[in-house]
């Protein structure tokens, strides 16, 4: 390891990082627009990745540039450690600026964390929701597809960073119910974070040792259901053009910490308990384990708790967004009885993008990147997607969640909206 890379200072990892990042970047001849469409993320975010002003919450979108660009496995591998160490300062970052939980503002106080409420009402059961009953309610969801995946680094398998983890890697076959995922985004995310390099040495050296509680292996046989023909990862922290969306915070503003920088908004949020206020982007990516294509054919959106929108006020993460990367959409009424996905046009930098619909195929030289965006006006909504698949003489359904919970939209309807100033280091009531 180059001293470049060991950083002895606290921000090393992450500038050398951002330097080997802008390497890759000018080392390939092409613009952050065209690299950033290739890796699934907008040019803004590709371009803060380059110059240091934020790490990566995971690691894949680093592994598609590296791959794109023609790195060896080796550097990747290599790219792999120093994200790693980068992480885990941004990570240090963000509990120390939630354990002060306050602004540089003037008359700021800390407040705790813990025993935080958002909203009112009972949480929502989190397992699958079967059968074919009407779904309604306030709000529209919006399903956007990119064209780039999560990519494995050659003989290691599946890199997932702190941001990502892979779906449920048990499949169902023809006729079956929603299959949960074993390992969701934000739990995967919290424990990827407290994991060093040592750590996942460790989990390493144990895996080939096979080691299970003790069970009947006769049963084991029986009941021990074929893996899925693809991996998903998902995050639900996706903001317009890298910079704009909005949180519902129950906290004094005085007690809410500047807003992070997109790759750092699910431990700022998780942190201050707070909710996405009136939308939810969530990037959804696949990839088939082998050559063999699966097909994706349907992609549905149940709601499986609704209450009335939680408390708190409003804190935009930004004041305004440039950029103009919209891509290919699908939009769902959820006042409808039965949702029904609709393509429609998009539009990429002033180039428009035609409308392309289910279904998709998948493989591991071909994934695939879906854009959720859900919105809600009038409720405080819980809600997961149903992926419908086929490949390989086999068919089933998947269901994508947050780490086995479901996602969670509010409507913020008359609550206060506070913008940032960084000027005068606090919050202030926005327009």
């Amino acid at each position: 390891m180059s001293d470049e890379e060991r950083g002895p200072g606290g921000e090393c990892a992450r500038e050398a990082l951002a330097e080997r990042l802008r390497g890759l970047r000018e080392g390939s001849g092409r613009t952050y627009a065209s690299l950033a469409r290739r890796i699934g993320v907008s040019a803004s975010t590709l371009h803060r990745y380059c110059t240091g002003q934020t790490v990566p919450a995971e690691f894949a979108p680093v592994e598609r540039l590296a791959r794109l660009c023609g790195r060896t496995p080796e550097e990747r591998e290599s790219l792999l450690h120093l994200w790693l160490r980068a992480d885990a300062e941004r990570v240090e970052r963000i509990e120390a600026g939630a354990g002060a939980g306050v602004g540089a503002g003037p008359g700021a106080q800390a407040s705790p964390v813990a025993g935080l409420a958002p909203g009112t009402g009972a949480s929502a059961d989190g397992g699958p929701v079967t059968g074919a009953g009407a779904v309604t309610g306030a709000g529209a969801v919006t399903v956007a597809r990119a064209g780039a995946g999560p990519v494995t680094i050659a003989g290691a398998g599946p890199v997932t960073g702190a941001g990502a983890v892979t779906g449920p890697g048990a499949g169902a076959g023809p006729g079956a119910g929603p299959v949960t995922g074993a390992g969701g985004p934000s739990s995967a995310r919290r424990w990827g974070r407290a994991l060093s390099v040592c750590g996942a040495v460790a989990l390493l050296a144990l895996a080939p040792t096979g080691s299970l509680p003790e069970r009947s292996e006769g049963r084991a046989a029986v009941s021990a259901p074929p893996a899925l023909p693809f991996t998903w990862t998902s995050d639900d922290h996706v903001w317009k053009y890298g910079c704009g969306h909005s949180y519902l915070v129950a906290r004094p503003p005085a007690a809410v910490p500047p807003p992070p920088a997109e790759a750092d908004a699910e431990g700022w949020a998780s942190a201050l308990g707070a909710v996405h206020a009136g939308e939810t982007g969530v990037r959804i990516t696949l990839q088939g384990r082998d050559e063999r294509a699966v097909v994706l054919e349907a992609l549905r959106i149940r709601v499986v708790g609704r209450r009335a929108p939680a408390d708190g006020r409003v804190h935009r993460m930004s004041s305004g967004c440039g950029g103009a990367l919209t891509p290919r959409t699908f939009d769902v009424d959820l006042d409808r009885e039965r949702p029904v996905a609709r393509s429609v046009p998009g539009n990429d930098t002033g180039e428009p993008i035609p409308a392309v619909s289910f279904p998709y195929r998948v493989s591991s030289s071909d994934p695939e990147v879906l854009l959720v965006t859900a919105r809600a006006a009038r409720c405080d909504c819980d809600w997961v997607a149903e992926l419908r698949w086929s490949g390989g003489g086999r068919s089933g359904t998947v269901r994508i969640d947050d780490g086995g919970r479901p996602f969670r939209t509010s409507g913020a309807p008359g609550r206060p909206v506070h913008d940032y100033d960084h000027g005068a280091g606090r919050w202030v009531v926005g327009p």
